[in-house]
């Protein structure tokens, strides 16, 4: 029973830590602008044009 109460009094604690750790970087404005630019640099063979919109 002493157990159980830990646990109980312990997921709530553990459910809030894990929510507000750091974001990916791929989840982020910045990442997100560096992905595009390193994917058009690779696959496309032409410079990145920031203004350009698709």
């Amino acid at each position: 029973m002493k157990y159980l109460k830990l646990i109980l009094a312990l997921a709530p604690f553990l459910l809030f830590m894990s929510a507000c750790g750091p974001k990916p970087a791929y989840k982020t404005k910045a990442g997100k602008k560096k992905l595009k630019y390193y994917n058009s640099v690779q696959f496309q063979g032409r410079p990145y044009n920031e203004n350009k919109r698709r």
